[in-house]
């Protein structure tokens, strides 16, 4: 773990903030303690991210990159909800395989409509419909104003990802499985991208053949890349299921956090949860599927899968498959809202029982193995729990 990360994890610190947040981030290189004959460049790249400014961008071409020694602070404004990554951006394929990328969530403003508005201003509303009109500038109170770094006005900006839904479903501010107030996706005015609990689920891989050609001071063929390990967070199965981080003993005989992020998924019964997907593989596209709990997607690439005139297309299916460099928002719904919307009539009986265990997995058989061993790979449980303690992301308990 010596070799390249960031600040020694795989995958990179998570990062996750609110719209409107300022974020702060300080990069500093440290330099390689197996190769010090490196003088290498790191930069931070916010992948599909908007960014304040080309300086921060960290493409070395367009803005600035890290000598070894230096520190160098990023700085974002987080306008648009979604799924993204960062990584380095000196030799991405080498520096990506080496662990140098991280997951990136920006949580929406619809999360803090209020549950009530009793004792709040006249401009108040629980209805998420009228909410995120005010945020696009519709139907804002008497003497208010739209706030113009946030209005996502259609016909100005095609780009715009909290587009008004075609019909007024009436849908409220409520609390969620775990007593919290009900956290969403997107934007997206309709309670469709409503969730119980979330988590970030990274697919990776690597090819430990090419770092040992770099390793031995030789030089590294980019077309012979051919990933062999198989990571979900990081981890292979059996690794995947297990609970917590996992800690690496480091070359001063100290034990570090290399894998923080488990990849066991939670649902409270009759709850829903959240994956952030993304593909941070530089060589192979990645399939995940779900047998039994139907997927419903619901974002692309840190957009809400709505059309410019507000209809929704979003859809529901059973498997996904994504390239290098994309993300996908996915909502396993164990609820009977899911089952019928998936099934059919079919499903007056809780097909999703408290104490039962799914999978999700790769159907791509070479993608479950540890390079020339059996099982591993990219395949993890998720588990119907009674109820869910400690939180609404990784690392809570299933009871």
């Amino acid at each position: 773990m010596d070799v390249g990360v960031m600040n020694g994890n795989i995958p990179a610190p998570l990062a996750a903030f609110d719209e409107d947040d300022e974020f702060f981030l300080t990069l500093t290189n440290v330099g390689m303690i197996m190769r010090p004959d490196l003088f290498e460049q790191h930069t931070v790249h916010f992948h599909g991210y908007p960014n304040a400014s080309s300086f921060y961008d960290g493409v070395p071409d367009a803005s600035v990159a890290i000598n070894i020694g230096a520190s160098f602070t990023y700085y974002y404004l987080a306008p648009d909800a979604g799924t993204y990554f960062w990584h380095c951006h000196i030799t991405p394929p080498e520096h990506l395989q080496m662990g140098m990328v991280g997951q990136l969530h920006v949580r929406p403003r619809q999360d803090r409509v209020p549950t009530s508005c009793v004792g709040q201003p006249a401009s108040c509303t629980t209805n998420l419909y009228t909410a995120l009109g005010y945020q696009n500038g519709i139907g804002l109170p008497s003497g208010t104003t739209a706030d113009l770094r946030t209005e996502c006005n259609p016909g100005r900006d095609i780009l715009c990802s909290a587009t008004m839904p075609a019909i007024n479903t009436g849908a409220t501010q409520g609390t969620d499985l775990l007593g919290n107030s009900q956290r969403y996706t997107y934007n997206d005015g309709d309670a469709s991208t409503a969730y119980d609990v979330e988590y970030p689920i990274q697919m990776h891989g690597f090819d430990p053949n090419f770092h040992f050609v770099g390793m031995t001071f030789n030089p590294e063929m980019f077309v012979d890349m051919k990933d062999k390990y198989f990571l979900l967070n990081g981890r292979s199965y059996p690794d995947t299921t297990a609970a917590g981080p996992q800690a690496t003993a480091t070359t001063d005989g100290s034990m570090h956090y290399s894998q923080p992020l488990p990849a066991i998924i939670n649902i409270p019964a009759g709850g829903r949860a959240l994956l952030r997907l993304v593909n941070l593989s530089v060589s192979e596209y990645h399939t995940l599927q779900s047998l039994g709990i139907p997927m419903h997607e619901v974002g692309f690439n840190a957009k809400l899968l709505r059309d410019q005139a507000g209809n929704n297309t979003e859809f529901w299916t059973n498997s996904i498959t994504l390239g290098g460099g994309e993300s996908l928002d996915v909502i396993l719904d164990a609820s009977d809202a899911g089952c019928s919307a998936f099934l059919g009539t079919g499903c007056a009986a809780k097909l999703y029982p408290a104490h039962t265990t799914f999978y999700l997995y790769t159907p791509q058989l070479d993608h479950l193995s540890n390079d020339a061993e059996n099982f591993g790979g990219m395949m993890t449980v998720v588990n119907i729990c009674g109820s869910v303690t400690g939180g609404n992301t990784f690392g809570n308990t299933c009871n």
